[in-house]
């Protein structure tokens, strides 16, 4: 169902989900996803961190200093310290900063490195690269997937509406339609596309949709630079631009879409990290073969990842990070204005924040049946049980009220 383009084994994982979506599971499900997402996430942050080190030295002549960076606030201090230049504008920006830092979302946290090239005495932040954290892949994941499953449930109506329409005897323009009955209508298409869910006959394309932006690069270029950058990237080995977008208003940049042949003879080379070991122990994983099982994953994953690359210069990246179209307000509004937020696009939500908890987790047996089923209505407040009982499990062997009343009844 969601193709996560930046990862490996992605077929695999967009199989995975759009079984789980019809409440199908297989033997070995639990221990291929957690390998998938947490293999991943590691493999994510080196080689993405390989191309745009490679990438700036090729541009700027000289080896990038590469600092990693958890919060925002470590991009956004490091970026406005170390300019490239200097407009009133950013000074405005960064006035307002110094002023108010607690207005910038500085304690978001990120999953990135920022690098900076030294000149002389002088270092320019000149761009950085990050992977989307686990919440933020669920939450676009969980979009994607609602905004194609609105695309279905509205053409379902509107199927219903042309129906009414012929048992008239009119043309469907001429049809009228009050907001009570479009809404019955449109309730009426949910549940249909909910029945072909439980049922098993709905069957959606599992590599429909795409997420091209888990891992990514923000690089600083100048206009009069911009021809030679881009000159630059067509012509790096193992690098192929599939798409080129540029956006202008609040906030003007170019996006690259790029395909990139992992090295992986260099991932086969660098083991696991000992801390990182540590938190694959933690979720579930066998100390004894998972070194291993890493490197059969890296050697039978696909060849190539896509990512994507946005190009601004010093003063629009400012602008996204601290000014006009500061990222966090962007996704607060989406966040916000959400075009459908009916039964199944709650538990869409629902369900992909469960799978991805469950890659953190230290869960590992198979589950008996996927815990949140599209058909069925829930409240929060199940999904945060179900969540729970991933890292808590002894606290479900008894019943609550055995707790509580054994001692009382002579039982305990």
């Amino acid at each position: 169902m969601l193709l996560i383009e930046s990862f490996i084994h992605r077929t695999s994982l967009s199989e995975l989900i759009a079984r789980w979506m019809i409440g199908k599971i297989a033997p070995g499900d639990v221990m291929r996803l957690k390998s998938i997402i947490n293999f991943n996430g590691y493999i994510a942050r080196l080689w993405i961190d390989w191309f745009a080190r490679d990438l700036l030295e090729r541009f700027h002549g000289v080896v990038p200093v590469h600092l990693p960076v958890s919060t925002k606030g470590q991009l956004k201090d490091f970026a406005i310290s170390h300019p490239r230049y200097t407009t009133a504008r950013i000074e405005q920006m960064r006035l307002a900063y110094s002023r108010f830092p607690e207005d910038f979302y500085r304690d978001t946290p990120i999953d990135g490195v920022l690098y900076a090239a030294a000149f002389g005495d002088r270092q320019e932040f000149v761009g950085s690269s990050r992977i989307k954290r686990f919440r933020r892949v669920a939450e676009k994941g969980s979009r994607r997937i609602v905004d194609f499953m609105l695309d279905r449930i509205r053409a379902n109506a509107d199927l219903m509406a042309d129906e009414r329409a012929h048992s008239l005897g009119i043309p469907r323009d001429q049809l009228i339609t009050s907001p009570e009955m479009m809404a019955e209508e449109f309730g009426h298409a949910e549940r249909r596309i909910l029945k072909s869910i439980k049922n098993g006959t709905f069957r959606p394309d599992p590599l429909s949709l795409s997420i091209p932006d888990v891992a990514g690069v923000k690089i600083i270029v100048e206009p009069p630079e911009q021809e030679r950058f881009r000159e630059l990237v067509s012509r790096m080995p193992g690098i192929a631009i599939t798409e080129e977008e540029s956006h202008a208003g609040d906030y003007n940049a170019t996006n690259f879409k790029l395909m990139y042949s992992l090295p992986k003879k260099r991932l086969l080379a660098e083991p696991l990290s000992d801390a990182y070991l540590r938190v694959l122990a933690y979720r579930g994983f066998d100390k004894a073969e998972v070194s291993r099982h890493y490197q059969e994953f890296i050697e039978r994953g696909e060849d190539e990842v896509g990512f994507e690359m946005i190009v601004a210069n010093y003063q629009e990246f400012l602008e996204s990070e601290i000014g006009r179209s500061m990222h966090e307000e962007r996704i607060q509004a989406q966040r916000s204005h959400r075009d459908y937020n009916g039964h199944l696009a709650t538990n869409i939500r629902f369900l992909m924040e469960f799978m991805l908890s469950l890659c953190r987790s230290p869960w590992r047996t198979d589950l008996e049946e996927v815990p949140v089923k599209l058909w069925v209505k829930y409240m929060p407040d199940s999904i945060e049980r179900a969540e729970r009982k991933l890292y808590f499990p002894e606290e479900y062997f008894y019943d609550t009220a055995d707790w509580v009343w054994g001692s009382a009844t002579g039982k305990g």
